[in-house]
């Protein structure tokens, strides 16, 4: 047998490790300056139920009781659309401001809700209970 007149030599090239080494620290450097959380104040306006009130207002409450008035009118679920209906005709801009006690189920205020916008509702409002002012 012949010996094999070339020699494989087992070394490791280092440097293509170290050139992408240092493009990713040089990449984060560059976008290091951006990664920084400064924090920003940012005033975002306050919007109050008075502000809204010389427009045409329709009230909808909806009591615990499963009562729905419209004004002094109780009326059933069913009956909503087509009063609002013929409300919304009269006033087209006038707003829907929807009542309801957060005991309700979320599902029977949601059909309200629809009942609702399926009047012709130009704006649908939900209003909260303001918060008491401690003394």
């Amino acid at each position: 047998m012949k010996k094999s007149i070339y020699q494989t030599e087992t070394r490791t090239t280092v440097v293509p490790i170290i050139n992408v080494s240092l493009v990713v620290v040089l990449t984060l450097m560059i976008i290091s300056p951006f990664l920084s959380n400064e924090e920003v104040d940012v005033e975002l306006p306050q919007a109050k139920a008075a502000e809204v009130e010389d427009t045409d207002n329709v009230e909808i409450t909806f009591t615990l009781e499963r009562e729905i008035f419209v004004g002094e009118d109780e009326l059933s679920l069913a009956d909503v659309q087509p009063y609002l209906g013929a409300l919304f005709a009269d006033a087209p801009h006038s707003i829907a401001v929807v009542k309801a006690d957060r005991s309700l189920p979320y599902g029977e205020v949601e059909a309200l809700i629809a009942e609702v916008e399926a009047a012709s509702a130009s704006r649908i409002a939900l209003a909260t209970k303001e918060k008491e002012k401690s003394q």
